[in-house]
């Protein structure tokens, strides 16, 4: 006489699966974290290349800015905590001797800002930010170094890049300085481990910005 046949699973049998199964949905569940966050941080890097033609473009078209002509506030953009925020009627439309952008604004690696130098300073102070022009990076995503050429800046740097407008041809001349090298801003996401980098790349001769 044949013998029954067996129905269904044992609990030991059933206890292994769930546990393989269990694995096999960390192990996804993982791998979706990491290119969530990798997604993220090419997203912000994007945007500093964004707000960078941004600046470009503000210098191509030699936009005017509501600027503070009261005393020692005088330079500041309306708006960005000058003195003349309590007295707007001392902001008068301007144009623009340049348009840059400052990294790490305030020592924390977490802001840059679009910046209008309208008395050719050739550096940014944060009064001299453009309305909604100072950007504060996600968590966990620091700017970890900037470099001209060679020359980098790690931690709490502050770097500049000058667009400024000329006149002869109404485009922007980009500000070099003593020479003329490639920008690379390097942010870093440090909530995975390991941590994951971005590169953003300026050309100073063109302007060309792209995403690494």
């Amino acid at each position: 006489m044949l013998g029954k046949k067996r129905k269904g699973f044992t609990l030991i049998e059933l206890l292994v699966v769930s546990g393989i199964f269990a694995m096999l949905a960390s192990e996804i569940l993982i791998d979706m974290r990491g290119i969530g966050k990798n997604q993220r941080l090419l997203s912000v890097a994007n945007e500093i290349g964004s707000r960078i033609k941004q600046a470009q473009g503000l210098a191509y078209s030699n936009t005017k800015q509501s600027i503070c002509t009261l005393g020692a506030a005088d330079g500041f953009v309306c708006g960005s905590g000058s003195g003349c925020d309590a007295a707007p009627a001392n902001c008068t439309s301007q144009y623009i001797a340049r348009y840059g952008i400052r990294f790490d604004t305030d020592g924390t690696k977490k802001k840059y800002m679009i910046g209008a130098d309208y008395n050719a300073y050739n550096s940014y102070n944060v009064k001299e930010a453009i309305p909604g022009g100072i950007i504060t990076l996600p968590s966990g995503i620091t700017i970890s170094q900037v470099c001209l050429g060679a020359s980098c800046v790690q931690g709490a740097g502050l770097y500049d890049l000058n667009y400024i407008y000329d006149a002869a041809d109404a485009s922007p001349f980009i500000s070099c300085g003593s020479s003329c090298a490639n920008t690379t801003i390097t942010i870093t996401d440090s909530s995975v481990s390991p941590s994951i980098s971005r590169t953003v790349t300026v050309q100073k001769m063109t302007g060309l910005v792209s995403v690494q």
